[in-house]
């Protein structure tokens, strides 16, 4: 009876220190009436968005060192203009880069900005980010339009998030 019971202890014990991945990134889309655009923050797992951009063929970037390439900006950009887009009344919106951070923590912001959008009645967001590397990628993305947040959790199977302004 004591084995048995020592036995399903340690069991449980050594599962609990298991090695688990999580493969997650935070999108938030906040239309700003005042400028008309939606401004995108998107947090990455530094080393997953590194991964994959190592596996689309870009060379290493140095995020956040003094050796940071100075076309990483570009690179990025044009990673998430690949694995994400914003479309308006089913018109895709142009996305510029305004910027990123580089925190100690191993979390890399994306911060990107659309063209002015005046007036629009559905918000559609297909969100893949890193999803062709990572087959358990989760990307959460908060939508919020005036007092109306919207959320979806996107992944491989269902990447594509829909609102319908009233």
């Amino acid at each position: 009876m004591v084995r048995k019971f020592l036995f399903s202890f340690l069991t449980i014990l050594l599962f609990s220190f298991a090695a688990h991945k999580f493969y997650v990134s935070v999108t938030e889309v906040d239309y700003n009436k005042e400028h008309n655009t939606f401004e995108v923050s998107i947090k990455f797992i530094g080393h997953d968005l590194e991964h994959a951009l190592e596996n689309a063929g870009v060379p290493n970037l140095y995020l956040g060192t003094e050796k940071e390439l100075k076309d990483a900006d570009d690179y990025l950009l044009s990673y998430i203009n690949k694995h994400f887009e914003i479309e308006v009344d089913d018109q895709k919106t142009r996305l510029n880069f305004v910027g990123k951070e580089v925190n100690n923590d191993d979390a890399i912001y994306c911060y990107l900005e659309t063209e002015k959008l005046p007036t629009f009645k559905l918000v559609k967001i297909d969100n893949k980010l890193l999803t062709e590397v990572f087959k358990l990628q989760s990307n959460l993305v908060y939508l919020k339009i005036e007092d109306k947040k919207i959320d979806f959790t996107l992944n491989i199977g269902n990447s594509i998030g829909l609102h319908q302004l009233k």
